[in-house]
C-alpha cells in the first residue's frame, strides 16, 4: 500500500499539480484546500486507522493557516512530520517551523526539490 501524504493548499490548481507529481512517483495523496480541512481531515484518518506518513501545507491559507493547524495537531497528540510551504519565509514562520520540527521549504519550489523533502522526511 502506498504511503499516505495529506496536502494542503488553498490554490486549487497548484495542489492539483503536486499531488499529481507525489502520485506519480508512488504516494497516495488526499487534498484538502484549507487548514480546518487539513486538521479535520488528519484526526477522521487518523482516527479510522489511517497511517498518515506526512503533513505537507501551505503557510498562508484563509481562516486557518497551515502553521496554526500543524499546531493544533500536534497539541491533539499527532506527531506526524511536516513540510511547510510559503512564499513568505519571515523569521516568525521560520522559528515556528523549527519548533514544529517542520522542513520549510520557500515557494516557488520545482517538483524535484519537493519530491526530495518527500524522500528525506518519509523512512520508506
Amino acid at each position: 500500500m502506498p504511503q499516505l501524504i495529506v496536502l494542503a493548499e488553498d490554490s486549487a490548481e497548484l495542489r492539483a499539480l503536486l499531488a499529481y507529481a507525489l502520485e506519480n512517483v508512488g504516494y497516495r495523496v488526499v487534498q484538502v484546500g484549507t487548514g480546518t480541512a487539513l486538521v479535520d481531515t488528519v484526526v477522521r484518518l487518523t482516527t479510522a486507522g489511517e497511517a498518515v506518513r506526512l503533513i505537507i501545507t501551505d503557510v498562508r491559507m484563509p481562516a486557518l493557516g497551515g502553521v496554526d493547524a500543524a499546531g493544533a495537531l500536534r497539541e491533539a497528540g499527532l506527531q506526524i512530520p511536516l513540510i511547510f510551504m510559503t512564499a513568505y519565509g519571515d523569521a516568525w514562520t521560520r522559528s515556528r517551523a523549527e519548533q514544529l520540527g517542520a522542513i520549510l521549504l520557500d515557494k516557488p519550489l520545482t517538483l524535484a526539490t519537493l519530491r526530495e523533502a518527500v524522500r528525506r522526511t518519509i523512512i520508506e
